[in-house]
């Protein structure tokens, strides 16, 4: 019996995987299996880190401009600020501006419009009525006195005669125009325009080399003519500075625009539209001054009345532009353009 008992624990069972040893294989066999599963998602974990690396080195210099190669390191450069350009500077719309001027006026000085300056008279043959200077009958003494100052009567007339002086025409023959007063030539001087009383009108033509200077011409237009040889228009023509203002140059003054002009018409008594045309020239002209003709002196009076307490204050400074684009002049006209401003 033993040996049947022998035999039989001698006998191995076959491994069905139950047994211990079947287990430990079972395990071994898992965990390896574990293992590479582990190491094959490692090598593609690491692979697809590889190649986002270099996609990121091969996208970056299209991204931020370099010339770096996929080998290169990538370097990120700081942000900058970014500066914007600077704006262009507006465009200049409407006419262009010439600058600030002051206007003073001028006009046709007429010689009956000066009183010539009377010395006063001596009261030497002040005996009217037969009354002596207290007031009682001359005397013989006082009627031998008179005649003997009879012969003094041509002085003492000259004495209280006023002082003239000649006026001559320029060009070279120093021919004689009309005696007038000293006051009236001096204004002549200064306005450059005068009216005799005979009714002819007279320029300053200018230096000469006669007894007397400035010499003058006699013109055949009606308010004389500018520096340019063009006829003087009333509140149209102003004189300026050839050095500022080029001669014949159209000009706009916001000022004039929409003011009351005195006179009648044609040549008064309209509403400016702020055109006017550099056509004179003057002695006292220089810089951003302006003188604009205004005709007559009595026009002069009637645009003063257009500013504060009747004076010309409105005037001293006015900004003046170029009116080429908005202004005209047809023939001896000068006005606003049709449909300009």
């Amino acid at each position: 019996m033993t040996n049947a008992i022998g035999r039989e624990a001698s006998v191995q069972t076959p491994d069905d995987g139950c047994s211990i040893g079947g287990d430990q294989r079972r395990r071994s066999g898992v965990l390896g299996a574990i293992a590479a599963v582990m190491r094959s998602g490692a090598s593609l974990f690491v692979d697809l880190i590889a190649r986002f690396t270099q996609g990121i080195r091969l996208l970056a210099p299209l991204v931020l401009g370099t010339a770096c190669t996929a080998s290169d390191a990538v370097e990120i450069a700081p942000a900058v600020q970014a500066v914007p350009p600077a704006p262009a500077p507006p465009e200049e719309t409407g006419p262009r501006r010439v600058g600030q001027f002051s206007i003073t006026f001028y006009y046709v000085i007429g010689e009956d419009e000066v009183s010539p300056r009377k010395p006063l008279q001596l009261a030497a043959n002040d005996n009217r009525n037969g009354e002596n200077r207290n007031g009682g009958e001359r005397s013989d003494e006082d009627r031998n006195a008179s005649d003997s100052d009879a012969d003094d009567g041509d002085a003492e007339l000259a004495s209280i005669s006023p002082d003239l002086v000649t006026l001559y025409a320029g060009g070279g023959g120093c021919e004689p125009i009309a005696e007038v007063s000293k006051e009236f030539a001096a204004q002549l001087a200064m306005q450059g325009t005068g009216k005799l009383n005979d009714g002819r009108i007279i320029n300053v033509f200018g230096a000469c080399r006669c007894s007397r200077n400035p010499c003058f011409k006699v013109t055949q237009a009606r308010w004389g003519t500018a520096g340019n040889g063009r006829s003087l228009q009333p509140f149209r023509t102003v004189a300026v500075d050839p050095k500022v203002v080029k001669l014949g140059s159209l000009l706009y003054v916001p000022l004039l625009d929409g003011r009351p002009m005195p006179g009648r018409r044609p040549w008064g008594g309209f509403v400016h539209d702020g055109c006017v045309v550099a056509d004179d020239t003057g002695g006292g002209i220089v810089g951003k001054r302006m003188d604009l003709f205004v005709g007559r002196k009595s026009y002069l009076t009637g645009l003063g009345k257009s500013g504060t307490g009747g004076s010309h204050a409105w005037a001293k400074r006015a900004q003046v532009f170029d009116g080429a684009s908005l202004c005209e002049r047809k023939g001896r006209v000068v006005r606003r353009k049709s449909g300009a401003i």
